[in-house]
C-alpha cells in the first residue's frame, strides 16, 4: 500500500510544510526536515516497508538532477555581477572546499574513523549525484555519502542564515556564497527564497565547489594515505 502512497504522501507533505513555513517562517520547518522525519515515523510506527516506498517514491527521485540544472537561472539573472567578482569567488570557494575535505579528514583520523566511511563524509558539502560519484572514487560508500548529503543540507538550511544573522554577514552575495558552498542544493534552494542575489550566487558556490571537490578529494586523499 505505500508503494502507491509514497507520492501523494510525500508531496502532500512538502505542500503543507511549505504553506505553514509561510505563516511561521521558523528555521525548523523545513520542506525537506518535516516531510522527511514524518515519513520516517509514520514507517517505523506502521513498519511499513521502506523498499516499496522507494520504489513508490523514484520519479519524486528522478527530479532531483533537473532541479538541480534549473538552479542555473538565478545565474544567468545575475551574470554580470558574477563576472565582475570571479576571483574572489573562486578563492572563497577552493577556501571552503579545503577547508571541508581537510578538517573531515583530520577529525575523522583523530577518532579512528574506517577509511570507506571517511571517503564518504569527505564528500558532505556538494550535491548528491556528485557526492555519490567522488565518494565511491575514493573508496567511499556512495549510500552513506548520499546520507550525510542530504544530513548537511537540512542542518545548513536551519542553522545558516541565523548563523549568518549572528556574524552580521547581512551582504547577499556573502550569504549566497556561504550557504552554496556549505549546504549544496538545499542551502541553495532556502537562499533562492531570500532573494535572487542569494539564490545566484549559492548555485554557484554549489556549482563550483562540486566540481573543486571532484577534483581536489582525490589528491587530499592520497595524501592523507601517504602521510598515515
Amino acid at each position: 500500500m505505500i508503494f502507491w502512497l509514497a507520492i501523494p504522501l510525500t508531496l502532500a507533505l512538502y505542500f503543507a510544510t511549505r504553506a505553514l513555513y509561510r505563516r511561521l517562517p521558523w528555521p525548523i520547518i523545513n520542506p525537506v526536515l518535516v516531510p522527511t522525519a514524518v515519513i520516517i515515523g509514520l514507517q517505523l510506527w506502521f513498519d511499513l516497508p521502506l523498499e516499496q516506498y522507494e520504489r513508490g517514491s523514484s520519479p519524486i527521485t528522478m527530479l532531483l538532477e533537473p532541479a538541480v540544472v534549473a538552479l542555473a537561472l538565478p545565474l544567468y539573472q545575475q551574470a554580470r555581477q558574477i563576472q565582475a567578482k570571479l576571483k574572489p569567488i573562486l578563492i572563497c570557494t577552493l577556501a571552503s572546499v579545503l577547508i571541508s575535505v581537510c578538517t573531515t579528514l583530520l577529525i575523522g583520523h583523530f577518532m579512528g574513523t574506517d577509511p570507506a566511511l571517511l571517503a564518504s563524509l569527505a564528500t558532505k558539502s556538494i550535491t548528491t549525484p556528485l557526492a555519490m560519484s567522488v565518494s565511491q572514487s575514493i573508496g567511499g560508500i556512495p549510500a552513506i555519502a548520499a546520507a550525510v548529503v542530504v544530513v548537511v543540507g537540512i542542518v545548513g538550511a536551519l542553522i545558516g542564515y541565523p548563523l549568518l544573522k549572528l556574524f552580521k554577514v547581512t551582504d547577499p552575495e556573502a550569504q549566497g556564497l556561504a550557504m552554496g558552498a556549505c549546504a549544496h542544493a538545499i542551502g541553495t534552494a532556502t537562499s533562492a527564497e531570500k532573494g535572487i542575489t542569494q539564490g545566484a550566487f549559492a548555485s554557484l558556490a554549489m556549482v563550483v565547489c562540486g566540481i573543486l571537490t571532484a577534483a581536489v578529494a582525490p589528491l587530499l586523499f592520497a595524501i592523507y594515505h601517504w602521510l598515515i
